[in-house]
């Protein structure tokens, strides 16, 4: 048995159909706005953490869920759902190992998103 892929085929095709003939290509422009702001969210969740405002650990991670689910990161959208819930919960000590993690996938997506768009 396969590991799941980084990226959602269907989103991924989904998204790739969204482009009109002659116009930019929506689903390199979704990605590339992916890789653009998911390190600097990444980046406020691990501050967040660090510093103890669980607040911003929530909010970061309910934020970057939307993104990862938009782009088909199912893996990443589900590591994310554990840390907004973790955080609501008050949950502080499961949290290290999520971010970890969620650092993890992000590369794994991140190595796709480049495969996908050349770049």
């Amino acid at each position: 048995m396969g590991t799941a892929p980084a990226l959602d085929p269907s989103v991924i095709e989904a998204l790739r159909l969204l482009t009109t003939p002659g116009e930019p290509d929506v689903l390199t422009e979704v990605l590339r706005m992916f890789l653009l702001e998911a390190p600097k969210r990444m980046d406020r969740l691990r501050n967040a953490h660090a510093a103890g405002d669980i607040q911003e650990v929530h909010r970061s991670a309910h934020s970057l869920k939307g993104s990862a689910g938009n782009i088909g990161a199912n893996a990443m959208y589900d590591i994310c759902c554990e840390i907004d819930s973790k955080g609501r919960g008050g949950d502080v000590v499961a949290l290290p190992a999520l971010i970890d993690a969620l650092g993890l996938e992000f590369g794994k997506v991140e190595t796709e998103i480049h495969r996908l768009i050349g770049a």
